[in-house]
């Protein structure tokens, strides 16, 4: 053999082990990259779980307390003092219970415009039986931070269908 044939061969050998050497430590890096992945999953997975178990618990107490005004039937004892009480529960669910619970949007389309639509309504400081317009207009802000909280538990999602 020449010695161009064999510097011909061993730098074929020697990529052929670099090869061997370059795919074995893909495939560990491979290993431990998709085991790292299984294990960060698994982790957020928990973390969701955890978390809607409590979103479960705390947003419960806040459903109760928009029950304050109900589409069916209407309740036309309310008064713009416990509209004022209202969102004083509302205020100390929030600082005390529930508030680091909500998701960034039930938080800013939900919570945060029922409070404000109550504050403006209350500015003048009206008393007595609250207005149809002002009832309405709390009521649906009511329903739609209800539509966010089910939105974060998921609770209104359609249940799988099995397939015969």
């Amino acid at each position: 053999m020449s010695t161009w044939e064999s510097v011909l061969f061993s730098a074929i050998g020697a990529a052929g082990g670099s090869v061997v050497i370059v795919g074995a430590l893909a495939a560990w890096l491979g290993s431990v990259w998709k085991e790292r992945i299984a294990r960060t999953e698994t982790l957020f997975g928990q973390i969701d779980t955890d978390l809607r178990q409590r979103r479960i618990e705390v947003y419960k107490e806040l459903w109760e307390l928009t029950g304050l005004l109900p589409k069916w039937p209407r309740d036309e004892t309310v008064t713009y003092e416990r509209l004022l009480a209202f969102s004083q529960k509302l205020r100390e669910w929030y600082f005390t219970r529930g508030g680091m619970y909500l998701s960034r949007t039930s938080q800013r389309d939900g919570y945060k415009p029922l409070q404000d639509k109550i504050a403006e309504i209350l500015r003048d400081k009206p008393s007595g039986a609250l207005s149809t317009p002002h009832y309405d207009t709390v009521r649906e802000r009511c329903s739609d931070l209800r539509t966010h909280l089910t939105a974060d538990i998921e609770s209104r999602r359609e249940a799988l269908s099995k397939s015969s």
